[in-house]
């Protein structure tokens, strides 16, 4: 037998190698061979699990950095991968062995050679100097945390519950917490308790509490799995000790030393602030705080204003309250359940004046019915699918949120969950949901989906940060008035509130007009201060209108005609300082926008990406992330150089469409959305190529299920919604303090992060909307 198939048997036998019936199993492999090549199995065999006393020292023969471990009673330099192969290769042979430091040194190339081959071609996919890859900032992480953490690298050993011992390393450790390094080879599940020895402090550090095991819980796990050599724990300790407190105590044993850690960790914290700010001001999906089953709060962003006016009648009044019926809340608001995410279909119908809304969530109906509502919404302008993700709010959360929201409203207010509406799909593709065959039934049978017409509650709507919209005050001012319509119709009524340009007003009958008709005034007292100006024909435009039409919100049409007009207002209010009571504008505290920022960055339900400019080059630089990461981000991941996200896929060959035209500023610009179709040819575990397609770059329909029949079949499909936008000034109220604050530590640090933010030129928004395609073209079966 040749040497080759003799290695080949050891290799099958290595695992049998410990068991009773060792002779038994050999026998029955080497059935039919000579005795010589039985002699020849058992001889290799015991070479390679003969115990090993040699050190391995990958410095300068693998690129990669390498750290130093402690093994065995044995230092090794090993870089990520021979660290996580070390882990595999000593459980399968029993311990360290010839064969383990064979397949480390002598072997490593053959060793790892689908590894290092699997990430050479997956590396080829994708350009390691392109200008899309990615930075990853982790939002939300640094903005909970109540302590500081000393980054430090020190190897310990970690028991799982399994039983499992397991060598790793220190990364940073605070008082009640602490992140590890550990090899990508074993599961780690959330929530397990581990026991960890920090073996390297113990010989060093003269606290005697640290060389007894310490245990902490798993909140975390980072890192790509199945592909990652290494992997990073999230922990909170459970013992009740302060033998780590002690020993960052005692390496930060000077005053200077504490300082310096502290401004660092600051300086960090403030970067992500930075970007989480940044996040939250260009959102484009729309987060709701409830109280119960009942809808309080509506956090407004620079981007999610579409999302806001959708919900406004013909009276322009807030009617997005209905679209949570008590049935719809208590579908998605259950005891015990953290939470959950569903998919709405929405239109509006005008019937006679009036702006009706339909919307219908997947479990409330039936295939039929669901296809009818697509065929009569999807040929609507109103037509959108939403996505609402709803979470309960943990104790801590509910505490802290509803004593600041209190403080803003003057009264006890208890939120209890928040919701966020992402808008998935809008007329655009309205196409897709009328390839279903259209069922015979009744349009009437749609009714039940109607929303009733009184609107029960207004929501408050806050913006992200605690600075004013409004272009100009507002006073408190009665005088009596009367309106004229169109018509001809006279209503008698007083003022309510008056600025130069604007008027609130009260009828004592309700108005027979619509939102955006302009009807006249005449100010019966007012007109004679100035009988030269026609105070006694003032146009104004309806901006908003109560349900029973009684009360009236107006905007003064400006023209050459009223230019008097409204200085006449505005002298009028500048000269009565004193006697008039200016209308003050309900604002958030710093203290509820934290508490609301940070449930929002804990549960990030869309991807973002931050897109910057620094000389001639536009380059998405940074990718906001949560972890664990989704689907398409770990494949984004996979792809990528140097710990970096690969963007390719989504912008290469299409930066003109996604980026340059969408974040030209100009006046009134809105996000532009596009749906992108990303297939992922597979063998095996291994990505052979990858294709991408916007949805307009399909000839049809029929090719465009093609491409992901083919996807679905060949390997993976990602459908991404992908939203571009301008950013005009990235810099917010919360991150204008923070950058105030780090200048008392370094002006030069807080310079480089001032313009790092002020450098973002526009904003894109990842949401994954793969289900809800395959659902739509009834592909998911």
């Amino acid at each position: 037998m040749q040497q080759p198939e003799i290695l080949s048997i050891a290799e099958r036998l290595i695992s049998a190698y410990h068991a009773e019936d060792f002779e038994y199993v050999l026998s029955q492999v080497t059935e039919g061979e000579s005795p010589s090549t039985k002699l020849l199995v058992k001889m290799e065999l015991n070479r390679l699990m003969a115990p090993c006393h040699k050190r391995i020292d990958l410095r300068g023969r693998v690129t990669s950095n390498c750290h130093e471990y402690q093994l065995n009673g044995l230092a090794h330099w090993l870089d990520d991968r021979a660290f996580d192969s070390y882990h595999q290769l000593t459980k399968k042979f029993g311990g360290y062995t010839e064969g383990v430091w064979e397949s480390l040194v002598n072997k490593k190339t053959l060793s790892n050679l689908g590894d290092e081959q699997r990430a050479a071609r997956e590396g080829e996919l994708t350009d390691s100097q392109s200008p899309y890859l990615a930075d990853a900032i982790n939002l939300g992480y640094d903005l909970k945390r109540k302590e500081n953490r000393l980054k430090f690298e020190s190897q310990v050993s970690i028991q799982l519950e399994n039983g499992d011992t397991v060598t790793g390393l220190s990364v940073d450790l605070s008082s009640s917490g602490a992140k590890f390094k550990v090899p990508g080879t074993f599961d780690y599940d959330l929530g397990q308790v581990i026991s960890i020895s920090f073996d390297e402090l113990a010989q060093t550090s003269q606290v005697k509490e640290i060389t007894k095991p310490i245990e902490y819980r798993v909140l975390g796990v980072d890192g790509l799995h199945g592909v990652s050599p290494v992997k990073y724990l999230r922990t909170l300790r459970l013992s009740r000790t302060n033998a780590v407190e002690m020993v960052v105590e005692k390496l930060l044993n000077t005053e200077s030393k504490k300082i310096r850690h502290d401004n660092q960790d600051r300086i960090i914290r403030a970067r992500t602030r930075g970007f989480e700010h940044s996040y939250l001001k260009h959102a484009c999906n729309l987060p709701l705080f409830f109280s119960g089953n009942e809808l309080k709060v509506a956090l407004l962003t620079e981007n999610n204003q579409d999302i806001w006016r959708y919900w406004h009648d013909e009276r322009n009044q807030q009617s997005l309250s209905a679209l949570f019926s008590k049935e719809r809340m208590e579908l998605l608001v259950k005891a015990g359940i953290k939470g959950c995410s569903n998919v709405l279909y929405t239109f509006t119908h005008e019937h006679q004046g009036m702006t009706l809304f339909y919307s219908m969530m997947m479990p409330e109906a039936d295939r039929q019915e669901r296809q009818l509502f697509w065929h009569i919404g999807g040929r609507r302008s109103s037509w959108k699918a939403f996505r609402l993700s709803v979470f309960e709010l943990s104790e801590e959360d509910v505490t802290t949120i509803s004593h600041n929201y209190s403080e803003l409203v003057n009264g006890s207010e208890k939120l209890t969950h928040f919701g966020i509406l992402q808008e998935i799909s809008d007329v655009s593709s309205a196409s897709d949901y009328l390839f279903t065959e259209k069922p015979r039934l009744s349009a009437n049978s749609l009714n039940r989906f109607r929303h009733p017409r009184k609107v029960e509650s207004q929501p408050r709507g806050l913006y992200f940060d605690a600075q004013s919209r409004r272009k100009e005050l507002r006073y408190q001012f009665s005088t009596p008035l009367l309106v004229e319509c169109e018509d001809k119709t006279t209503i008698r009524g007083k003022t309510l509130d008056l600025s130069k340009r604007g008027a609130s007003v009260e009828l004592v009958e309700p108005i027979p007009v619509k939102t955006g008709a302009v009807i006249s005034i005449d100010y019966l007292e007012l007109k004679r201060y100035n009988e030269r100006l026609p105070l006694n024909r003032v146009p104004y435009e309806v901006v908003r209108l109560s349900p029973d039409h009684k009360t009236v919100h107006l905007s003064i049409v400006e023209s050459g005609k009223t230019i008097k007009t409204i200085a006449f207002f505005n002298g009028m209010i500048e000269n009565n300082q004193d006697k008039l009571i200016a209308k003050q504008e309900l604002l958030p505290s710093s203290a509820l926008l934290e508490s609301l920022h940070n449930v929002l960055l804990a549960k990030m339900v869309s991807t973002p990406i931050y897109i910057d400019k620094r000389g001639p080059s536009i380059k998405s630089r940074t990718v906001g992330v949560n972890f664990p990461l989704p689907s398409y981000m770990q494949f984004l991941e996979r792809i990528g150089h140097n710990q970096k996200f690969a963007l390719e896929p989504i912008f290469k060959g299409r930066s003109n469409t996604l980026i340059a035209e969408p974040m030209k500023k100009k006046p009134g610009a809105k996000p532009v959305y596009h749906e992108l179709y990303i297939g992922v040819l597979k063998l095996g575990d291994r990505i052979q190529s990858i294709h991408t397609k916007l949805r307009e770059d399909f000839e049809s329909t029929q090719k465009r299920i093609a491409f992901i029949k083919d996807a679905l079949s060949m390997g993976e499909l990602y459908v991404l919604r992908i939203s571009s936008g301008p950013v005009y000034d990235a810099l917010t109220t919360l991150m204008k303090k923070d950058i105030n604050e780090l200048l008392s530590l370094s002006l030069s640090h807080a310079r480089n992060l001032e313009n790092e933010m002020t450098s973002i030129c526009g904003y894109c928004e990842l949401i994954d909307i793969t289900e809800e395609v395959l659902i739509r073209l009834e592909l998911n079966h």
